[in-house]
């Protein structure tokens, strides 16, 4: 065997190596898209009856809006401020659970929703007693 052909298999094991690193690179980069980010707003008619919360590239308000005397609905808009959204999921969990809340279960919005852009919904009604609540939000951007 000449002194250059080793060289050559080395090379060519680097080269093999180096490719294997870079598609299990590429493969978690694909995976990690799919981790959604979680968002949790606060709400109370008394303490905090409008939430924002805003991460630069996405922002979530939350407000009530008072349909009687002691029954609000809880409204949302997810807003794609510079980065497209696929998917959002909200939850509403109050801290003495409603038994009948019209609306009271997880509310799902498939996309894409391109910026400037917003989806937008609500629970109703959920009575005082049931405050304070949060609206749990998950993102996959």
């Amino acid at each position: 065997m000449k002194k250059a052909q080793g060289s050559i298999e080395y090379l060519f094991m680097v080269a093999v190596a180096l490719m294997l690193i870079g598609i299990a690179i590429y493969y978690l980069r694909g995976m990690a898209t799919n981790v959604p980010q979680d968002i949790k707003v606060t709400i109370d008619p008394y303490v905090s009856p409008n939430s924002t919360i805003d991460t630069g590239d996405i922002k979530v308000e939350v407000w009530l809006e008072k349909v009687s005397g002691d029954e609000y609905k809880v409204q949302y808009r997810i807003w794609a401020v510079k980065t497209p959204i696929k998917k959002a999921q909200l939850a509403l969990i109050c801290m003495n659970k409603p038994s009948n809340v019209a609306g009271y279960q997880v509310i799902t919005h498939t996309g894409p929703l391109n910026p400037v852009n917003y989806w937008s919904n609500y629970w109703t009604p959920v009575k005082e007693q049931y405050f304070p609540c949060y609206v749990d939000v998950y993102i996959w951007k």
